[in-house]
């Protein structure tokens, strides 16, 4: 704090009197004094004069002070009294000021003071009058006259709010009536009154309601009046908080999908840092004009029972999923999924327990996908004995999905209403549960391995199957079945040598006992009636070696060395010929003229992976000094199985392998990654009709480019640039505004306050950055005459009719990131055959600095098969140093355009204005 005078030393006996017990010290100073015994009056006169009582100290150009009625009279061009007791902050004034010490009271002209509440909010007035009330807990009252309110620190400041009369109450609250929001010197906004809470801590009070001019004045006859938050804070404790609201929309000119509403929220808070416990809970009740409503829940809970044992839970469901879609104004609950998840783990000695699971729902749609319970038990290694290792494992799941539309000649119920036929969109349910228990033994170095998995499967919706006929194969017969289920048991064993060869081929031998046929041992399925039939075993001998080989070369420029790996993973394999009967490949449905798995196995499987990378020079001298290495690609492939018995007996194509891909990454583009993937054979690859026709299905690549990026730094050095170091950034603790985006894509709330009021914040760097994401996938053509189900995105999407542009949006993202539950499959062979779109696009997200303040952010995505772009969506931010404005453009396919603008006031966000404008197209207007 700045010294407003520096007193003079005193002498021995003035240092008595300062510290003589009983006595309320008053100090004066100045250039000149003149004391006036008879009315006991002081006249100070200074560059500049004080006088202090306690912690009081009050300083000008002259002080005249009357010890009788402890009255203080200053003038001068700049006067500051300085009471620690009632703020922080200094009262300065020009003029004069009468300030009675004993009382504390007085009046003064032309004064300007601050307060902190959040912010520092600076007041002036051209006649104000102080009064400290006792009765208050030492606070002081000001009034004042024709007065202003800014929290702008500028000597002008870029806003101000004016205001006739002003009341404030130190450590307690600041009122103005009425009040005009001025940007420089324009009146933009008059206010009957504005308050500010400065009390330190929490309390209970009266929530912030939201609206805007529009719902005071509107200016649109189609305009639809919306208020929300309006309700009651609680402060129950140190401990929790909780508040109840009221949201409404009108319901005057309301139509079939906007009817109005009125929604009620009830939110929870709760937080013992000392029994680590800390969550949310909230509930909102939603009812429209027309009969329906919707109940949201969500709860967030996250607990330390103890240093091994923790429980986290974040818990969203809704009763109607269109209303709760239907009512969104975020544009991410739109079409966002409604996530939960809970999690409980615990530590038993080594091992670990978990139980949890998650639970989906999605927007405008009966579909639900959840998977629990989730049940796990790990340990690592146990060492029995010196000779006996054990690492056990079990792992229990279980996915269920619930009214997921049908497809196909099944999509309908029909029935009689009314002597007339109606139908309704059919839905169905399908469950997968799995259990595997795995106990590896190391006994003096050698592996014994040991494995058991359950999996049952069940889905509970009508299909047409092809059923090979059993007394004459060459042909099938189509049943309906009502549902189908599948339950495999099966286990493995094998044992393995010690590696052979450690430092260079890394051998590795084992001999195993594994099925002739891919599926379990025991099989039982609607083919079998319900009924367990199994297959055969038999022995597999393996060799594996996994050497790498590696290359050092010269380097060129800042590099002074290459290295080249190549890490190849080799095995051979074989297995005896055995037999599998009839009734596995009836169970399996599984044609016997064909089927190919019982011959021997006399199998080669290669996997590669190969790496270049560079070392870095560097000027670095010392002994302890290493070079940086840098990663230039690195390639990886799947592996690729050959069997010269399968070659031998069925005259066709050697390999086994079904689906084969390779990726590629490299550290010189920051997250590139390319990935390619192929289906190798039309057919299944156990039956002699499969032809080996590679067929690429899918590609995946990505990179990310900014300011920094090595790969730019070195085109910048190229043409003779400076490249500036990067700054260090610091670890940051608190949430910021910056984190809105992150905090919305990761969890989005259903109920509760959390989410209000998010708006994006600047990039943190002012240089720019680019990200681009190239996909394409499609399916094999089928081939002969089996029944095929064509899946069309739009289905998912009829809901949001009523909205186009949030259905141009659906579209879009069911055409690039499909949501919704899977098609219920296949569990046996001659199923329907679901045939999904191919889908080709690519999304590019670019944001940068346009000045130092005006920041930009473009995103949009181009469809390859639509051949055209599939979206656009632009936004622009600016920083008005105590305001923020942010401009959104969003255009869709269809020529529907979105314009959204917002600006809000950063000391107080309550104070803003936005504009939201929808505008909707036919395609080809």
């Amino acid at each position: 704090m700045k010294e407003l005078i520096k007193w003079a030393e005193p002498d021995s006996i003035t240092a008595q009197l300062l510290t003589r017990a009983g006595y309320a010290v008053t100090r004066y100073q100045g250039v000149r004094v003149r004391f006036d015994s008879k009315n006991r009056t002081l006249f100070l006169i200074g560059d500049p004069a004080g006088i202090g009582r306690g912690t009081t100290l009050l300083v000008g150009d002259t002080i005249t002070y009357n010890d009788s009625t402890k009255l203080v009279l200053a003038r001068g061009d700049t006067l500051v009294l300085r009471d620690p007791s009632q703020g922080a902050a200094d009262i300065v004034a020009e003029g004069q000021l009468r300030y009675n010490v004993e009382a504390r009271r007085g009046s003064v002209t032309n004064i300007s003071t601050s307060l902190e509440s959040g912010e520092n909010w600076f007041v002036r007035a051209t006649n104000a009058a102080f009064l400290r009330d006792t009765t208050r807990g030492q606070q002081t009252t000001f009034y004042a006259r024709n007065g202003m309110i800014t929290s702008c620190d500028d000597s002008i400041p870029d806003y101000h709010f004016k205001s006739k009369e002003i009341k404030l109450v130190s450590k307690n609250i600041l009122v103005a009536r009425p009040a005009v929001l001025y940007i420089g010197d324009v009146p933009i906004f008059w206010l009957p009154f504005i308050f500010q809470d400065m009390r330190s801590g929490r309390r209970s009070g009266i929530l912030t309601p939201r609206f805007g001019v529009s719902e005071l004045f509107r200016n649109s006859p189609t305009y639809r009046r919306h208020v929300d938050n309006v309700g009651y804070y609680f402060a129950f404790s140190d401990y929790m908080d909780g508040q109840l609201s009221l949201d409404w929309r009108s319901g005057a000119g309301s139509t079939s999908g906007d009817p109005g509403w009125v929604r009620v929220n009830g939110e929870w808070r709760y937080r013992w840092l000392d029994r680590f416990l800390t969550g949310r809970l909230a509930v909102s009740r939603l009812g429209q004009r027309d009969g329906n409503n919707n109940t949201a829940i969500s709860w967030a809970h996250q607990q330390d029972f103890s240093q091994t044992t923790h429980l986290t839970t974040n818990i969203n469901y809704v009763t109607n999923t269109a209303i709760q879609r239907q009512n969104s104004f975020d544009p991410r609950q739109v079409l966002a999924t409604i996530q939960s998840q809970a999690n409980y783990q615990q530590q038993f000695g080594p091992a670990t327990f978990s139980l949890g699971g998650s639970r989906r729902q999605y927007p405008g749609r009966e579909e639900i996908t959840q998977d629990f319970p989730n049940f796990s038990v790990s340990a690592p290694t146990i060492a029995l004995a010196r000779w006996l290792e054990w690492t056990p494992s079990l792992n229990i799941t279980n996915q269920e999905q619930f009214n997921v539309d049908r497809n196909g000649e099944f999509a309908f119920d029909y029935a009689f209403r009314n002597g007339l036929l109606d139908s309704t969109r059919a839905t169905s349910d399908a469950r997968a549960t799995r259990l595997s228990l795995s106990t590896p033994f190391k006994i003096f170095g050698f592996t014994l391995q040991s494995s058991m998995r359950v999996a049952d499967q069940e889905n509970n919706a009508p299909v047409t199957i092809a059923v090979v006929n059993e007394n004459d194969p060459a042909t099938t017969t189509n049943r309906v079945f009502g549902r189908t289920f599948s339950t495999e048991i099966d286990w493995e064993t094998s044992f393995g040598l010690p590696t052979l060869l450690p430092g260079t081929l890394k051998l590795s031998p084992s001999i195993g006992i594994s099925n002739v046929d891919p599926a379990g041992y025991w099989v039982r399925t609607e083919q079998s009636g319900g009924r367990y039939v199994h297959q055969s075993k038999r022995l597999r001998y393996s060799l594996q070696a996994s050497p790498t080989f590696f290359g050092l070369f010269p380097g060129i420029g800042g590099i002074s060395r290459f290295r080249h790996s190549i890490s190849p993973i080799m095995s051979y394999g074989y297995a005896p010929s055995a037999s599998v009967s009839r009734e596995f490949l009836a169970a399996l449905n599984r044609n016997p003229l064909n089927y190919v798995g019982s011959l021997a196995s006399n199998q080669v499987t290669l996997q590669m992976s190969q790496t270049l990378e560079a070392k870095m020079k560097t000027r670095d001298t010392s002994s302890t000094a290493e070079a940086r290495k840098v990663k230039l690609v690195a390639l990886n492939f799947s592996p690729l199985s050959y069997d010269f018995e399968r070659k031998r007996a069925t005259g066709l194509s050697g390999f086994t392998t079904d689906q084969f891909g390779y990726d590629v990454s490299s550290e010189l583009l920051p997250g590139f990654r390319l990935g390619v993937q192929y289906s190798l054979f039309q057919g299944s690859v156990l039956s002699d009709t499969a032809v080996f026709k590679p067929f690429r299905t899918g590609i995946d690549a990505s990179f990310t480019l900014n300011g920094q990026s090595g790969i730019v730094a070195a085109f910048t050095r190229m043409f003779g640039r400076a490249v500036p170091q990067p700054t260090p950034q610091v670890e940051r603790l608190d949430r910021s505004a910056d984190d809105a985006l992150s905090q919305r894509v990761a969890s989005t709330p259903v109920a509760g306050s959390q989410t209000r009021n998010q708006q994006y914040a600047l990039p943190a760097t002012q240089a720019w950055q680019a990200s681009f994401t190239f996909s394409s996938s499609r399916q094999r053509a089928p081939t002969g005459s089996g029944q095929i189900i064509d899946e069309d995105p739009r289905r998912r999407c009829e809901s949001l009719l009523a909205n186009p542009l949030v259905y141009d949006q659906c579209i879009l993202q069911q055409q690039t990131n499909p949501i919704g539950a899977d098609p219920i499959g296949r569990l046996t062979a001659g199923g329907p055959f679901v045939r999904v779109p191919a889908r080709e696009f690519i999304q590019s997200q670019m944001s940068f600095h346009v000045t130092p303040k005006w920041s930009a952010q473009w995103g949009t995505t181009y469809d390859f098969q639509e051949k055209q772009f599939a979206s656009h969506s632009v936004t622009l931010q600016r920083e008005l140093h105590d305001w923020r404005t942010v401009f959104a453009f969003t255009r869709s396919p269809n020529g529907n355009f979105a314009f959204n603008f917002f600006i809000a006031l950063n000391a107080q966000p309550d104070i803003k204005f936005d504009y939201d404008k929808q505008t909707y197209r036919q395609t080809g207007q």
